[in-house]
């Protein structure tokens, strides 16, 4: 998968072999879009291009068209040094974002308050991309946009504070249809950017109106060179205004498929391969929608897992779905080291309506039965 001619080669002979003729393709994870791009170039595919694959795939260089086209985004810059960071800081008088060129979720991703969190947070960036497993996502080449060493150079952005949203939107030949808009619940005891849960449905903040928001998102989409795919946007409310701060020719992962499918009956990765296919897509109406939260479950601390028990969690009449993906054994590293480990599945639930929605994730969350331990070392001494 890093070598894209290799991949192609293969894909070709596969295809050639058993007679295939592909109809489209479709990607759901963000390393994989550039090779997702080649390989419909090479094919002849309908896929957005590489270009524009590089261009969402920036956190510099998305914000930077955005920002020529007069679109919300946070004010960003390309810094190359612990000292560029400081001066951005500097300039701005504000706390700022520090992160890496490319990469999803909130991996390696800082909250900067001082000239000294700046120094910190580029330095552990740097350190820990240098050594990072996943080439493909932070890879030493150029993005293609902005030709900067993705190992190397971070984005920087002022921090925007605010309620955060997530919502998935189909553009296809001038139009847009927007499928779903999800409140984000903070994991506040989390690294800075960890989403601890999703409500669906959630409206658009009063003042935010449903056509203005759609030609924002035509406007965001084709600005970056997208003309038709299923889009997810991350954006954050701020004075009125949503404003930017990712984009990527996919729809939303973590738990937001799953919840989809409960909420509304809307398969969305299904939806995505029909679309790869040129059919159209039918965004569920108002009435279809169930109010329902998708929550994430975290580990509290590292070490291995003696005992993982979702009993008491799945005997609650709010929960509808717990899934675990983690089993006793499972060793669990925490950020910086790693930041999946930490995920141990999600659950579903329907909120009561008389508690806050972050009040409720805690006390569902908390009913998980988990015991970790150090791991076992070996006393044998070598014959």
């Amino acid at each position: 998968l890093g070598d894209a001619g290799r991949a192609v080669a293969a894909l070709r002979a596969h295809l050639a072999r058993w007679a295939i003729q592909p109809t489209g393709i479709a990607c759901f994870d963000c390393e994989s879009m550039p090779l997702a791009a080649r390989i419909a170039a090479e094919l002849a595919l309908p896929y957005p291009s590489a270009r524009a694959v590089a261009a969402c795939r920036s956190k510099y260089a998305c914000k930077r068209a955005w920002q020529a086209g007069g679109l919300p985004c946070p004010r960003v810059g390309l810094v190359g040094s612990a000292s560029d960071a400081v001066q951005f800081f500097n300039r701005l008088g504000r706390p700022v974002v520090l992160k890496p060129l490319t990469g999803s979720g909130s991996e390696l991703i800082f909250l900067c308050n001082s000239a000294d969190d700046c120094s910190s947070a580029f330095s552990t960036i740097t350190s820990r991309l240098a050594q990072h497993p996943d080439v493909r996502m932070y890879g030493p080449g150029a993005t293609g946009v902005d030709r900067a060493d993705l190992r190397l150079v971070c984005a920087v952005e002022e921090f925007v504070d605010g309620e955060e949203y997530s919502c998935d939107f189909v553009i296809d030949r001038g139009r847009v249809d927007v499928i779903r808009i999800a409140r984000k619940v903070s994991a506040c005891v989390q690294t800075f950017g960890t989403t601890l849960a999703y409500l669906v449905p959630a409206g658009l903040p009063e003042g935010i109106a449903l056509d203005d928001f759609r030609t924002q998102l035509s406007g965001a989409a084709r600005t970056l060179g997208i003309e038709r795919a299923i889009c997810m946007l991350d954006f954050i409310v701020h004075e009125g205004k949503a404003v930017m701060i990712e984009m990527a020719p996919r729809p939303g992962g973590d738990c937001l498929p799953p919840l989809l499918l409960r909420s509304c009956g809307l398969d969305v990765l299904a939806c995505t391969l029909d679309f790869a296919e040129g059919l159209p897509v039918t965004v569920p109406r108002p009435a279809r929608w169930r109010r329902l939260v998708g929550l994430r479950l975290f580990a509290e601390q590292a070490g291995v897992i003696r005992n993982i028990d979702a009993t008491a969690l799945q005997a609650d009449r709010r929960v509808l779905e717990c899934h675990l993906k983690r089993r006793p054994g499972y060793r669990i590293v925490f950020p910086p080291e790693d930041y999946n480990s930490r995920i141990l599945g999600h659950v579903i639930f329907e909120p009561s309506g008389n508690v806050a929605i972050e009040k409720e994730c805690l006390e569902i969350a908390a009913m998980l039965d988990l015991e970790t331990g150090m791991p076992r070392c070996s006393t044998a001494t070598p014959s």
